[in-house]
């Protein structure tokens, strides 16, 4: 070679009229001979620092607890008692379905479990003579304040009367001519034909249904029975009913009435509305007296059966009998309850309300969607991660997440607080389903968003490391080709062993090489 080139130097010197396009391609051929004994292999040195083997995966945010409520039997709800975004606790009732029924019957075998058990206790300690005195008392005082009930019944069926007059016959006297006859005419024209035909019957009916109501009171005397007072405070809200079914429909025929000056039609209106909430208010003064009663009646009973238990004394079988009664009423009481519950919408946990579907008044079905919740904890991402990197999950494993929303500069961290042990297949690959926890709340999280999840499953620092694809293997060992002589591209077989397979392409050498040695590369 250097013979070569001492040559050309003294032919440049001996030809110095040698053009310079001469020279150029002298230059090329110098250049071509002195490269082409260089090396042409590529290779990597191998390295030492720090080593991170990660799983990245993509998932969605949802609530840490997130729930649909619905009734387990049909009904018409009575209340809602929260509005979307209300927080609400466990235990707390959202809403309701008609259930006065249940709730007497609740009441009623609370009082049941209350008589027998102290039927028991009766039994049970024996009959004493001071007791029978305040037995006794107690007996007679719930009769006296019983017949004092009853006593109030006549003024109360009086005033039911004389509303429902007054509704019938002075209120709603405008609206009809000869109204105390069997053919009473409206005063007015009305769209609603039908409705005008059946206001017209009605009037006929309850005019008559006030005659005869005015009869019944006139048979009731202070020495009427009891069973007497009941049949007319039952007679009274028949009477009641029908004239606030006739009252509700003139109402609606007035609705479409024709002709009518708004300022007529506003007393005609106001008139209708006093008829009807006075004979709303006569209903509900005669149902309170019911309750009355009936509760007092109750409390008689209980107060003369212990009377009778505390004089007759007790034996072993006595006792026996009534415990099982006891047990019964409280096997009653419990099943009561338990279909009362049924009409209860509760909260299972703390959370806040999302949705809310029907209102009150609706009929809904059993098992339809009423409210939906999700809970107070720490939001989730819930992501499938592939069978090739589930076993680099564990429990309690930290991650981070960048939000889509947000942008990749945006970290929240998190950990791996759920791993599903069954796998789903997606497009023909295995995964298993691993629940990420949010470490603290923030508001910027919410329910939907998708996040990007990277977790650390590993880390090694000051190792020595080479790209993955430039190891080799052959049967059941591994080896990379390493560069000894880069002036005769000699190469050498090298076994070595692999450690930690990095995220970023680079696998750990634990054995086989020194840092600075050349690895062929790809």
């Amino acid at each position: 070679m250097k013979k070569i080139f001492t040559s050309m130097l003294g032919f440049i010197k001996r030809r110095w009229f040698v053009s310079i396009l001469g020279l150029i391609v002298l230059i090329i051929i110098l250049f071509a001979v002195f490269s082409k004994g260089g090396s042409s292999i590529k290779t990597v040195a191998v390295q030492k620092g720090e080593l991170i083997s990660d799983v990245s995966v993509t998932g969605t945010v949802t609530p840490s607890q997130s729930l649909d409520l619905s009734f387990t039997q049909s009904g018409r709800i009575s209340s809602i008692s929260v509005n979307v975004g209300d927080k609400v606790y466990a235990g707390e009732v959202l809403a309701k379905l008609d259930n006065a029924d249940l709730s007497a019957q609740v009441a009623q075998a609370q009082a049941n479990v209350e008589i027998q058990q102290a039927k028991l206790d009766q039994l049970q300690r024996g009959s004493r003579p001071e007791d029978i005195k305040v037995t006794e008392s107690d007996l007679n005082k719930s009769k006296v304040d019983l017949t004092g009930y009853y006593g109030g019944v006549i003024n109360i069926l009086n005033d039911a009367y004389a509303k429902s007059d007054d509704a019938v016959r002075n209120q709603i006297d405008p609206f009809f001519s000869d109204d105390n006859t069997a053919n009473p005419n409206l005063t007015f024209l009305s769209s609603d034909s039908q409705g005008i035909n059946d206001v017209k019957l009605q009037r006929v009916i309850v005019g008559n249904e006030l005659n005869q109501w005015q009869t019944e009171l006139s048979s009731i005397t202070a020495s009427s029975s009891n069973n007497i007072l009941d049949s007319s405070m039952v007679s009274a809200q028949s009477h009641l009913s029908d004239i606030r079914n006739f009252l509700n429909e003139l109402m609606n025929v007035l609705q479409s009435s024709i002709g009518l000056s708004p300022a007529t039609l506003e007393t005609y209106k106001t008139n209708l509305n006093v008829a009807r909430t006075n004979i709303n208010l006569a209903s509900t003064n005669i149902s309170n007296q019911q309750q009355l009663i009936a509760s007092q009646k109750a409390l008689v009973q209980k107060n003369q059966d212990q009377y009778n238990l505390i004089l007759a004394g007790s034996d072993p079988q006595d006792i026996a009998a009534q415990q099982a009664q006891v047990d019964q009423a409280k096997a009653s009481l419990a099943y009561a309850q338990a279909q009362y519950q049924k009409t209860l919408l509760v909260s299972p946990f703390d959370g806040v309300v999302t949705r809310i579907l029907p209102s009150v008044g609706d009929v809904v079905s059993a098992n339809d969607i009423v409210l939906s919740l999700i809970g107070n904890g720490n939001y989730q991402i819930d992501a499938n991660i592939a069978e090739t990197d589930i076993s680099k999950i564990k429990i309690g494993q930290t991650a981070q997440v960048t939000l889509d929303a947000y942008g990749p500069d945006v970290i929240f961290d998190a950990k791996v607080v759920k791993i599903d042990l069954s796998s789903t297949e997606l497009e023909g690959v295995a995964t298993y389903k691993t629940t990420f926890q949010f470490v603290k709340n923030d508001s910027r999280i919410l329910s939907g968003l998708t996040a990007n999840v990277d977790v650390l499953s590993a880390k090694k620092e000051n190792v020595l490391y080479i790209p993955t694809r430039d190891i080799i293997q052959d049967s059941n060992n591994q080896y990379v080709n390493v560069l000894v002589d880069s002036k005769t591209n000699k190469v050498n077989k090298v076994q070595i062993t692999t450690g930690l397979v990095g995220s970023n392409g680079m696998t750990e050498i634990t054995s086989g090489l020194n840092e600075g040695d050349l690895v062929v590369s790809e």
